[in-house]
């Protein structure tokens, strides 16, 4: 992960306009993606080169959600590409290739429960996790699949 003073340092005002409530680094790149509110929307930075250490705004990947919804969780993998996962309800999970912002799948649920957390276990296996303790599992490779909810022992 991201330690500051090691891999970044904010020397004035920081780099984004808005909150920042989850950055995650785009493995094997030099991209970062943030969220954050006012809304889901997900923003894409380029950290420069070494002697510089100056991260600058890329693009936003817009998201179906309009202001007031609950901030996109996200989680970031480069197995076929830089693909970030993100959704802030079970019912709008996508996976977005970062770089082209191209929307490469879509969860199908008909649960509008809250996100807490997202994962890739691999390349193919997404875990989502609800707010009220549900999780699922999905499969990448089967787009508008249904999400399997998961049994937890107790």
């Amino acid at each position: 992960g991201l330690c500051p003073e090691r891999d970044f340092k904010v020397e004035c005002g920081g780099f984004s306009n808005r909150p920042v409530y989850s950055l995650k680094c785009v493995p094997d790149t030099s991209l970062l993606v943030t969220s954050g509110p006012p809304d889901s929307s997900l923003h894409v930075w380029q950290v420069s080169a070494e002697d510089s250490d100056v991260i600058k705004p890329v693009s936003a990947i817009p998201t179906e959600n309009g202001t007031g919804q609950p901030w996109a969780k996200i989680a970031t993998i480069s197995a076929r590409a830089p693909w970030v996962l993100h959704g802030s309800r079970l019912d709008n999970v996508h996976i977005t290739e970062v770089e082209s912002r191209k929307n490469v799948y879509v969860a199908a649920s008909r649960s509008s429960e809250e996100l807490s957390g997202l994962a890739f276990l691999d390349c193919n296996t997404l875990l989502l996790c609800c707010a009220k303790g549900q999780l699922c599992l999905a499969d990448a490779r089967q787009p508008q699949s249904p999400l399997e909810a998961v049994s937890v022992p107790s």
